[in-house]
């Protein structure tokens, strides 16, 4: 394992976006376009001042597991307990996932002292 990837292992994700619903047994979070230049092309093109981010079910429940406790070591292997998978696949699509997120500023990073 690389040194940045046990770096990675530690860090502590914690939610930035609370707008979320259960629906279909996923996760679905909840974003309301409020800015004048969202609001206005959403109303040119007839659309909600709200759009929804569905969660596959590995998203879920990783979404479900971000606590602002578990480490992303921790989630991995709370997802391998219900998941059938090898944990360097794993290891690597929550990777993939929790930079998704952090990107879009849907969470952030603590690191563990």
């Amino acid at each position: 394992m690389k040194k940045n990837e046990e770096n990675f292992l530690d860090i502590i994700p914690v939610k930035l976006h609370l707008d979320c619903k259960r629906q279909d047994g996923n996760i679905h979070l909840v974003f309301t376009h409020t800015s004048f230049l969202q609001r206005t092309l959403r109303w040119m093109t007839k659309k909600s001042n709200t759009s929804t981010l569905e969660l596959d079910g590995l998203g879920s429940l990783v979404w479900e597991n971000i606590d602002g406790k578990n480490t992303i070591y921790d989630i991995i292997n709370i997802l391998l307990e219900t998941e059938e998978d090898t944990y360097e696949s794993m290891q690597e699509r929550v990777f993939i996932f929790i930079r998704i997120l952090k990107n879009r500023k849907i969470i952030a990073f603590k690191e563990v002292d």
